[in-house]
């Protein structure tokens, strides 16, 4: 009995690693090295985030390892958050959330052998920390109803944010990019409240 549970845990385990493999995207940090699936990331860097407060990104990117284009979203727990909100634009249009939380991303498409820049940061307003474990998701369409779903969960890294309390004072990027932010009507906005923006040519949901 013991040796035949021992071979289905075997088993179980096998085919969760193919299923696993299969996946067809993958993380990346900005040097182009993939990011183990279930890594841990200690952020620190900071820069301006164009309107006179913090942004502290997460420099992670997501490849699409195969031919054909894939629909995809993303899956997040934010397990804790001292202040500010998290953000993320991956994989298209920008969502923020501000509490603890399960939340899901849009859905959205990355192009066949492609490498999309997740924009993905915690905008602190005040020192503090921000715990975020994020996961990939795949959707498919149903040929019937043509409705989307969750085809496969793919690899997870969970994002441990730091500003102002790690000890490191990092200076601010000097040549980062100013943010623009527009309202729906075509108005600049300097200080956004809730609502749907365009900044810096991306629509963004502020909650």
């Amino acid at each position: 009995m013991k040796k035949i549970f021992t071979l289905c845990v075997g088993l179980f385990a096998a085919l969760a690693l193919q299923a696993q493999s299969d996946f067809p995207l993958k993380f990346e940090d900005k040097n182009g090295n993939e990011i183990a699936d279930g890594s841990t990331l200690i952020i620190t860097d900071w820069i301006d985030d164009g309107f006179g407060g913090i942004m502290v990104p997460s420099g992670l990117a997501v490849r699409n390892t195969t031919g054909a284009e894939v629909q995809c979203g993303g899956s997040l727990t934010i397990q804790s958050i001292s202040n500010g909100a998290f953000q993320s634009c991956f994989p298209e249009n920008c969502m923020q959330w501000s509490k603890v939380g399960d939340y899901t991303t849009q859905r959205g498409a990355i192009a066949a052998n492609d490498l999309k820049n997740m924009q993905t940061e915690w905008l602190p307003t005040a020192e503090g920390t921000c715990t975020v474990v994020y996961q990939l998701v795949t959707y498919k369409q149903n040929p019937i109803t043509k409705q989307w779903a969750v085809d496969k969960y793919g690899p997870t890294v969970t994002m441990n944010f730091a500003y102002g309390t790690t000890g490191i004072n990092n200076a601010p990027t000097s040549n980062a990019q100013r943010s623009t932010c527009y309202d729906l009507m075509g108005r600049r906005v300097s200080k956004p409240a809730k609502g749907l923006y365009i900044i810096n040519g991306r629509q963004v949901v502020i909650k």
